[in-house]
């Protein structure tokens, strides 16, 4: 009896510590979370420096955030996972508009999971890409480069074809990312079918106009 009373003391000494190193996971992931966020939405106000010190800062965040995790359980979970897939997302969105190459989950240092949920999540930043390039009738490169790479993106994804369970369901964002994809080419397709009507319009409008003044 009184060996059991060491072993539960011991545990709760053990509980007590993993209870601390918990606290402290929840706490700076959700502060990495933030910082995802708040560079994201710095980036596509075009404040690349202001995101690029943000991300440098989340590093640290997201470095001690998988040290922290490799205490409780290797496996990337919950805040944990979010907090690495919404920094890759981050990162992989910020190399894209400022045409650096796209960096590997090694050198992000983050779980191999967590940098394959965080593409399908990127897909989805460089749709808001395309329709706000839409939206301000500019720069059509960028339009069409975010396209072509949310369309290799899914390309890539498929080929990840493992259980669910080991990839904590990742074929269900692989078929959201599809379902985008082929709505942004049909956005796309209607924006520059627009476009060319808009300047055939123009064209016919210019030669009825030069044709009244030529009878008058």
């Amino acid at each position: 009896m009184n060996d059991f009373n060491d072993y539960i003391t011991e545990i709760r000494q053990e509980l007590d510590k993993d209870h601390e190193v918990r606290e402290e996971l929840l706490s700076i992931s959700r502060k990495a979370i933030q910082h995802s966020s708040l560079a994201i939405r710095h980036l596509h106000r075009n404040e690349l420096e202001k995101a690029e010190g943000i991300i440098r800062e989340n590093f640290n965040l997201i470095s001690r955030v998988n040290q922290l995790a490799k205490k409780l359980d290797p496996t990337p979970f919950g805040t944990v996972l979010s907090a690495n897939q919404e920094y890759t997302e981050a990162v992989l969105l910020f190399s894209f508009l400022k045409k650096q190459p796209f960096p590997s989950y090694k050198d992000l240092n983050v779980p191999y999971l967590a940098y394959l949920h965080g593409i399908p999540d990127f897909a989805g930043e460089l749709r808001r890409v395309v329709l706000d390039s839409l939206r301000k009738d500019k720069d059509i490169e960028l339009t069409l480069a975010a396209f072509d790479l949310m369309d290799e993106l899914y390309s890539l994804l498929v080929t990840i074809d493992y259980p669910d369970g080991l990839t904590y369901n990742l074929r269900k964002k692989t078929d959201f990312v599809r379902n985008l994809t082929e709505k942004t080419r049909g956005d796309i397709t209607l924006a520059l079918n627009r476009k060319d009507l808009i300047k055939t319009l123009n064209i016919i409008l210019s030669d009825h106009l030069s044709g009244n003044k030529k009878e008058s």
